[in-house]
């Protein structure tokens, strides 16, 4: 009872971690799997699974999968957008309220 209350910074900036990763994840699933084929020079495309082959495993359909999320992208990203705007309101909210809170203790 007798405990103050700090800010909620580590559970808003943990929330806000949280919605850019989920929205980036298709983003960079396409890129990571380009890099991986552009070290092991593999040809990526969306057509097909090519040979691709990494210490005798063939890695040519995972990354073709991981390079076709990407597609996810124009669904994440606005979703990713909308829920930072709700975001935003609620940490603005949850601010206010904690520096009222903190002006009546004062």
């Amino acid at each position: 009872m007798g405990a103050k209350q700090g800010h909620p910074f580590v559970w808003l900036g943990a929330a806000f971690v949280v919605i850019v990763l989920l929205a980036a994840m298709p983003v960079i699933s396409a890129l990571i799997s380009g890099a991986i084929a552009g070290a092991l020079g593999c040809q990526l495309n969306e057509g097909g699974a090519p040979p691709c082959p990494l210490m005798g495993v063939d890695l040519g359909e995972m990354l073709v999968v991981m390079f076709v999320l990407g597609w996810f992208a124009f669904v994440t990203l606005p979703l990713g957008a909308v829920a930072l705007a709700v975001w935003l309101i609620v940490a603005c909210l949850i601010t206010f309220v904690w520096w009222r809170r903190r002006r009546r203790e004062v």
